[in-house]
C-alpha cells in the first residue's frame, strides 16, 4: 500500500471516529436531563425569600478556560461541562475532589449532589442526600437542594410532602423554562400516588404565584 493510499485510510478512520464520536455525543444530550447546577435562571422569582441559584461554570466557560483566562474554579468548570453534555458519572470524581477543597462552597456541594442524582437516574443515593443536606444547613432556601430532597422523599414513599415542595418550587421558578420542564417531569408522578388529577395540580402550582 503506498503512502497516498494509507493516508486516505488514516482519514477515513479518523472522519468515522469522529463521526461516531459526535453521534454518540448528541445520542446523549438528546436523552440527558438538564442539570439545574449549570443553569442562569434569567427570569424573577416570585418568592421574595429566594434568590436565584448561583450557576455553575460549564460548557459557555470552557472557551474561556481553553484561552488560559484565570478562573475561580478551573475544575468545577470541566465538571459542570461534563454535566452538560450528560456525562455526570464522570463529573462525580472531578467535583468531588474541588468540594474537598472547598467544603463551606454550597454552589459546588450542590452540584456534586445533582452528579451524583442524574448519574442514578435522579435517584437521591445517601452520598447525594448528604450533600443536600449539608447545604440546606448552610442555606435553607437552596432551591436546587429541596428539589432534589423532594426526589428523596418521593422514592421513600413520601408522596405528599414531596409533591408540596415541588409545587412551591413551581410558584417560585415556574416562567424558568428549564426549572418548569424539570419540575413537570417529576411532579405528576407524586401527583398520581396522592390521587390529584393533572387539572387539578395546575391550579395548586398557579395559586399564589
Amino acid at each position: 500500500m503506498n503512502r497516498e493510499n494509507i493516508a486516505r485510510v488514516w482519514l477515513y478512520a479518523c472522519a468515522s471516529a469522529a463521526g461516531l464520536g459526535i453521534s454518540v455525543i448528541i445520542a446523549i444530550m438528546l436523552t440527558y436531563l438538564a442539570p439545574l447546577a449549570t443553569h442562569r435562571v434569567a427570569v424573577p422569582l416570585n418568592s421574595a425569600a429566594s434568590t436565584p441559584p448561583v450557576a455553575l461554570g460549564g460548557l459557555q466557560d470552557l472557551p474561556r478556560l481553553l484561552a488560559g483566562e484565570k478562573l475561580d474554579q478551573p475544575w468545577a468548570v470541566v465538571g459542570g461541562a461534563l454535566m452538560q453534555v450528560g456525562l455526570s458519572k464522570l463529573s462525580v470524581p472531578i467535583l468531588e475532589k474541588v468540594v474537598a477543597g472547598n467544603p463551606e462552597n454550597n454552589v459546588l456541594r450542590v452540584a456534586l449532589g445533582e452528579a451524583l442524582a442524574l448519574s442514578n437516574g435522579e435517584r437521591i443515593t445517601d452520598e447525594a442526600k448528604t450533600q443536600f443536606e449539608i447545604a440546606l444547613q448552610a442555606d435553607p432556601n437552596d432551591l436546587i437542594a429541596r428539589f432534589y430532597m423532594a426526589h428523596w422523599l418521593l422514592q421513600n414513599g413520601k408522596a405528599k410532602p414531596a409533591l408540596v415542595k415541588w409545587v412551591g418550587l413551581m410558584r417560585t421558578v415556574g416562567s424558568d423554562q428549564v426549572w418548569y420542564d424539570r419540575l413537570w417531569t417529576v411532579m405528576p408522578m407524586a401527583a398520581q400516588e396522592v390521587g390529584i388529577s393533572r387539572l387539578a395540580l395546575e391550579a395548586l402550582c398557579v395559586a399564589g404565584m
